[in-house]
């Protein structure tokens, strides 16, 4: 009779992750150019991808597109997780403010910034039509100068700006 050869027991252990956790929708405004970067999801090393499975992942500084689902996993232990976390991205843009253009002023009234009359929520006035500060409503209006108006909806500011 022959003796057994003494055995090795081996234990395995196969990992598989839990997705990570967020909310979706998640929403941005428009005029702070969202990117993946800004995606929001709870987990241990984040991945961000175009597709629910395979694909490489996403660099930070891809800009998001409104109504696009974006899919993350996390890595915990070295193993990245096989299931995604599905997310629907939603950018808000808003329209600029109306309002008349030229608008006309008496000088002995010492028009304001306070002075221009734009329709909308929550004006600002700036004087580019890009960039820059609001302007603090006390300004002084100079003649011939073009002023840009926003307005704010839904906490997100427009991105184009009336100009006046």
């Amino acid at each position: 009779m022959c003796a057994t050869d003494p055995r090795l027991a081996v234990v395995v252990t196969v990992s598989d992750p839990a997705p990570p956790t967020g909310a979706s929708p998640q929403t941005f405004c428009s005029v702070i150019n969202p990117t993946v970067a800004s995606l929001v999801a709870a987990g241990t090393t984040i991945q961000w991808y175009a597709a629910a499975t395979g694909g490489l992942p996403l660099v930070g500084t891809t800009a998001l597109v409104n109504g696009t689902t974006y899919y993350a996993t996390q890595t915990v232990g070295g193993c990245q997780s096989d299931t995604r976390l599905a997310v629907v991205v939603t950018i808000s843009d808003p329209a600029p403010p109306t309002g008349a253009s030229p608008q006309t002023f008496c000088s002995v009234i010492n028009p304001t910034v306070a002075s221009l009359i734009a329709t909308g929520t929550t004006i600002q006035w700036y004087a580019a039509a890009t960039g820059g500060l609001p302007l603090v409503g006390t300004t002084a209006l100079v003649n011939g100068t073009t002023y840009y108006a926003t307005q704010t909806v839904g906490g997100c500011e427009s991105d184009t700006r009336l100009a006046v």
